[in-house]
């Protein structure tokens, strides 16, 4: 199971906000992984109503469980965030603390079917926790942090732990952002992996309280974590996938948000597209000797909704 993608945009002048790198959980065999993109933004506030202590609760509803290109559930799920972040003095950035958890909607396609032990809260298959530390220097944002992924009663049960830089270029015309990922721990045994994700997107202000964003992004796997995620099929460094996408987001409030969005994605690598083993998580298809996707699937057509509480 590997799994948001939530977007970690708001620095010390902004606040709390998902940004759309931060989102994504790493995927590895079986496993869930963070949600690619956050669609509801919490409210803006002025640099000088900024406080020491911000939080923001987000519910997301969707279609499918996507994340760095990875398709882990065709089934609807639910992915709650919960995000505390303590605003340093000015210049030095801000700290924050993640919890993430995602839970399968459809039982009889979720991992509960295996037989391998199954999920049993209430379909949570996955708890995701992270410390982030972001500043910046001008238009440009940053981003460190560890990720532990983990994944209580299900038939895997283990747990990846991940170091992560993000970097993120702030303009009114097409911004840019770029995170890395190095797993250095994989089912509780050492590892070595890496990934790369990259987007590009802008935001049309529509109105005062409704924006429309386009995003473009995608995912390199290092030979390493092709190698594994595939069960040895692909032995060299491969795409993910080209994921496109399009969302509102509506600010209700001063404190709440209200957020819409549709991506496709597909598969560029042919490699990926014949490899039975990439998507083995897709519930739909955990009985199919065959395999989730081929030529004749090489993509996936996904949405869902979301609101967001910013205090």
């Amino acid at each position: 199971m590997k799994k948001l993608m939530i977007t970690l945009g708001a620095m010390t002048a902004a606040a709390v906000a998902f940004t759309a790198l931060a989102d994504e959980k790493t995927p590895a065999p079986n496993e869930a992984a963070k949600p690619e993109t956050v669609q509801a933004e919490p409210a803006e506030m002025e640099e000088e109503e900024s406080s020491f202590v911000e939080f923001a609760f987000q519910l997301d509803i969707k279609s499918a469980y996507v994340s760095h290109c990875r398709i882990f559930s065709d089934a609807p799920v639910a992915q709650y965030d919960a995000w505390l972040q303590f605003n340093l003095p000015e210049n030095f950035g801000w700290i924050a603390f993640d919890v993430w958890a995602n839970q399968e909607l459809n039982k009889k396609h979720s991992a509960v079917d295996t037989g391998n032990g199954g999920m049993r809260l209430g379909g949570f298959g996955e708890f995701d926790y992270e410390i982030v530390y972001g500043n910046s220097i001008g238009p440009v944002n940053f981003t460190a942090s560890h990720l532990w992924y983990t994944y209580p009663r299900t038939g895997w049960g283990g747990s990846q732990n991940f170091w992560t830089l993000g970097v993120e270029y702030d303009n009114e015309i097409i911004v840019p952002s770029a995170k890395f990922y190095w797993e250095y721990c994989h089912g509780n045994e050492p590892g070595a992996a890496f990934m790369f994700d990259f987007a590009l997107s802008h935001t049309f202000q529509l109105t005062e309280q409704l924006s429309l964003k386009l995003t473009t992004k995608t995912t390199l796997y290092t030979s390493e974590y092709a190698d594994y995620i595939s069960g040895g099929e692909i032995s060299r460094a491969a795409f993910g996938g080209w994921d496109n996408g399009v969302s509102l987001n509506y600010q209700l409030t001063d404190n709440i948000s209200l957020g819409g969005f549709l991506n496709f994605l597909y598969k560029l690598d042919h490699r990926v597209r014949h490899c039975p083993g990439w998507d083995s998580y897709s519930p739909r298809y955990l009985d199919d000797t065959e395999g989730p996707w081929n030529d004749t699937h090489p993509g996936i057509l996904y949405g869902g909704v979301s609101i967001c509480f910013a205090f």
